[in-house]
């Protein structure tokens, strides 16, 4: 069994897909203005990813919300 994706998390992520599909900004933009938007830091946001990435990497509903942004993106 996976880990489950929590609520924020979910959030976040969907967040990053649905400003993506938005404006296609690059990477650094995506998350610029996601952290904008939840009033975090870039840097808080990219290692809430990262962390996401390592232990839900497996997980269905983490695939299936990563698949809504680049591959080229490093999360």
């Amino acid at each position: 069994m996976f880990p489950t994706v929590d609520p924020k998390e979910r959030e976040l992520l969907t967040g990053m897909g649905n400003c993506f599909e938005a404006c296609h900004a690059d990477f650094e933009g995506t998350v610029g203005m996601v952290a904008d938007a939840r009033r975090r830091t870039p840097a808080d946001v990219v290692a809430t990813l990262e962390r996401m990435r390592r232990e839900f990497g497996n997980d269905p509903e983490y695939r299936r919300l990563r698949s809504r942004l680049p591959a080229e993106f490093p999360l």
